[in-house]
């Protein structure tokens, strides 16, 4: 990884609270732990045999949209820039959910952390399959309904942990350009934080990542770009330069690459203290499978990586390590 340019700016900067910020151990050096995104979970529990309720079929009847007992987590909204429109004819990727059916997914992610070395040197992998279940609502097109199949984990303790996720149900709306705007996630009863806080990071670092589709029309080799504020500690612009490489009737191909970058020098703990980020960098690409009679993609794999550097007011630099992977299948 390359160390990106220091960040002069010291403007202080509010976090909103579902933002994953660091766990920082005892400092060796400059150098400390690595970060622990703090995001909890609200998920439905199971039966005591951990058997997953029917598939459902067809389209979602009720919602989990104004439920009192469900957690909202905002997507931020991106801005779309058309660069090229590619080849003729073009034709605006408008949703035709199909409500006849359900759509079966899988979303695998895994998430990494790491500091580097001294004495307090750690690292460590977080695999998270979230097999699920996704309907469009019945009467309303921008509400998707997703029920969460046997969750699992290659680690054993998350592994039995996620059981309790097993059934448990969330929820996006969706926006201009296929977007997630939202993501609803109900409260469970019999999951602990581990589980919770595995399965909503999967979700939430997936669609935070999600391509913005333009609302312009587009042909193939049509290219983009979708610009989010995102909160990870410090307030992050991201960018997703896209490319539509293939369209085959309702299902789009796209690759992208990302890149995330602060949009200032400040990075908020929990405990309300502030450090200055010295050094921050995370890139990645990706490419999708967006149909758009589906509530999300049918394929898809994306990967970023890289790092940041934070100093405390004594001086004391923190390094951390940072990784994020999707696959929707």
């Amino acid at each position: 990884m390359s160390s990106p340019a220091p960040l002069r700016s010291s403007t202080r900067v509010r976090i909103l609270p579902t933002a994953r910020l660091p766990r920082l151990a005892r400092p060796v050096g400059a150098l400390a732990a690595a970060m622990v995104l703090i995001l909890g979970l609200a998920a439905c529990g199971s039966d005591d045999d951990n058997t997953p309720p029917p598939t459902p079929t067809g389209c979602a009847t009720d919602t989990t949209a104004g439920d009192t007992k469900a957690a909202l987590l905002p997507v931020p909204p991106a801005k779309v820039t058309l660069l090229t429109a590619g080849a003729e004819p073009g034709a605006v990727a408008l949703s035709a959910f199909d409500r006849a059916s359900a759509q079966s997914a899988k979303l695998v992610t895994t998430s990494t952390f790491a500091s580097p070395d001294g004495e307090g040197a750690t690292q460590s992998a977080t695999t998270v399959d979230l097999p699920m279940t996704a309907r469009v609502n019945c009467t309303d097109a921008t509400d998707i309904d997703l029920q969460i199949g046997t969750a699992g984990s290659p680690d054993t303790a998350l592994n039995e942990a996620l059981k309790a996720q097993n059934g448990s149900r969330a929820g996006m709306s969706i926006g201009p350009g296929v977007a997630p705007i939202s993501l609803r996630i109900l409260p469970g009863e019999d999951a602990d934080d581990n589980a919770r806080q595995a399965v909503e990071e999967s979700l939430v670092s997936t669609f935070q990542r999600s391509v913005t589709l333009p609302t312009e029309p587009i042909g193939v080799g049509a290219t983009w770009d979708a610009v989010r504020t995102v909160n990870a500690g410090a307030n992050v612009r991201q960018t997703i330069n896209a490319t539509l490489t293939a369209r085959e009737g309702d299902q789009l191909t796209i690759d992208f690459t990302i890149d995330e970058s602060p949009i200032n020098s400040v990075f908020r703990l929990p405990d309300g203290g502030t450090l200055t980020i010295d050094s921050y960098s995370m890139t990645g690409s990706g490419s999708v499978v967006v149909d758009l009679t589906r509530g999300v993609p049918v394929a898809g794999q994306m990967k970023i990586s890289g790092g940041r550097t934070l100093v405390g007011g004594d001086g004391t630099q923190f390094q951390q390590l940072l990784g994020f992977e999707s696959n929707w299948a």
